[in-house]
């Protein structure tokens, strides 16, 4: 039985500017936060994209070769992020994905997991957990951050824990301004 993280409420489209504004810019630079996991060619999947924060930087990373899957459950979102990408050079990067509660229903493999901000939201995390493991290609790479003063520590800690139950590790703790970050990739089976 899938067991849920206690904090489930997502962020409402309604308050999306929050998510894009010129303060969190200057502390969270989507740039800054995710240039040394993204290489040209890379399929890298944002996984709770909303308005595209970290979406659009991370198209501009990959340089014209790979794509960013933006992935949210919420139909504004997505929204959002198309109307901000259409026409623009990036469009051609981003693929928009809806996702479910249960489930992401993806099955590309992809390089890069960014879930900033969102595994607190899912109700349904052991599931989408299994399907990171299933998605993420050898010595693929997830990037979980959460805000400290809106996810507890013991939530962000059960969150870790949940993925190392899974089979992986921690390989980075990165600083993050007002979060609590950890970078993680599936342990190599000792032989």
């Amino acid at each position: 039985m899938s067991t849920s993280i206690r904090n489930t409420q997502i962020h409402s489209v309604e308050r999306a500017g929050a998510l894009e504004s010129s303060f969190r810019f200057k502390f969270q630079n989507p740039k800054k936060i995710v240039e040394p996991y993204i290489k040209p060619g890379m399929t890298v999947l944002d996984l709770g994209c909303g308005p595209g924060f970290f979406t659009t930087e991370i198209a501009r990373l990959l340089d014209g070769s790979g794509k960013v899957i933006a992935a949210d459950i919420q139909d504004g979102m997505l929204a959002l992020l198309r109307q901000k990408m259409t026409g623009s050079d990036l469009e051609p990067m981003i693929q928009i994905h809806k996702c479910q509660e249960k489930n992401l229903h993806l099955s590309e493999k992809v390089d890069f997991v960014l879930a900033f901000y969102s595994l607190h939201e899912m109700r349904c995390l052991d599931n989408i957990l299994d399907e990171i493991k299933f998605l993420l290609k050898p010595n693929g790479k997830i990037f979980i951050a959460e805000q400290k003063y809106h996810v507890s520590k013991s939530t962000f800690s059960e969150i870790i824990c949940k993925m190392e139950k899974k089979g992986f590790e921690i390989t980075r703790q990165p600083k993050v301004f007002i979060s609590r970050a950890i970078v993680m990739k599936m342990k190599i089976p000792n032989k």
